[in-house]
């Protein structure tokens, strides 16, 4: 499974992360990330970076016939408006 670049970008987004927040955590370049989220990073990057944002708690749902490509995360566990802790 290779999810488009805007998914890519949204997984980073979702972990609240910049670029150069998730290579200094990852150990990809910058410009990879870019690439990657561009659509022209070479696909062993791509998959080296969906490793990184699964271990953070990021998991990709392929798309199927009913609907498109999505993300899910393991780390939001409370609902809009809900209290939770200051560590997230």
């Amino acid at each position: 499974m290779r999810p488009p670049p805007r998914i890519l970008a949204a997984a980073r987004l979702l972990l609240g992360q910049s670029q150069t927040e998730v290579s200094k955590d990852s150990g990809i370049s910058r410009k990879t990330i870019h690439m990657a989220e561009s659509g022209t990073a070479g696909i062993a990057s791509v998959e080296k970076l969906m490793r990184h944002y699964a271990a953070k708690g990021v998991s990709f749902i392929g798309r199927d016939t009913d609907a498109g490509w999505g993300i899910r995360t393991t780390f939001l566990d409370f609902d809009y408006g809900d209290k939770h802790s200051p560590t997230e």
